[in-house]
């Protein structure tokens, strides 16, 4: 596609706007889920640490502790209440036994799955009145978008002897 000479002002509002929709839209996702989410029974720590779990299989808790910007202290607490929930279960590196890795159990894909198929459903809610040509577009956009963001995101990973993170999962500043 060839783009025309836009005005850098006008763009740039056009990308101010774009930003604050996805804010707002990502604003009440966030909220939804958290309703979900406590009525499950999982608080959103565990969700969170279910999430990278699933993106990124099992990790050393001390990895894990470092993508949650804690200490592995607080990591290895989380894990327990987890582990009690039948949520996580932690298994011995085979290589290096000092090492303990945390992973997915059946019951925390479960819940995960359940979260994701209703979040399949509000999304489907959103978008049902599209036209089939908007959702087309909408489609090709977001599969560039998540193409672009899965790039970004495998540079902002901590490093593996990382002695604090510097970001999130998300790409974001840790706290």
């Amino acid at each position: 596609m060839i783009e025309t000479e836009v005005d850098p002002a006008a763009r740039a509002a056009l990308l101010r706007a774009i930003v604050d929709d996805v804010a707002t839209l990502a604003g009440r996702h966030r909220c939804a889920v958290a309703r979900r989410v406590h009525h499950s029974g999982i608080s959103l720590g565990h969700l969170q640490i279910l999430w990278i779990l699933q993106e990124h299989g099992p990790l050393p808790v001390s990895r894990l502790a470092e993508w949650l910007g804690i200490g592995a202290p607080n990591a290895t607490g989380l894990l327990d209440r987890m582990e009690q929930r039948g949520l996580v279960e932690r298994v011995r590196d085979r290589d290096d036994r000092r090492v303990v890795h945390a992973r997915m159990t059946e019951l925390g894909r479960a819940a995960v799955a359940d979260l994701d198929g209703w979040r399949a459903e509000l999304i489907e809610q959103v978008v049902e009145p599209l036209s089939t040509e908007q959702l087309a577009v909408l489609a090709a956009r977001l599969d560039q978008l998540n193409r672009d963001a899965a790039e970004l995101a495998s540079h902002s990973a901590p490093p593996a002897a990382a002695t604090g993170p510097t970001t999130t999962p998300a790409g974001g500043p840790a706290r």
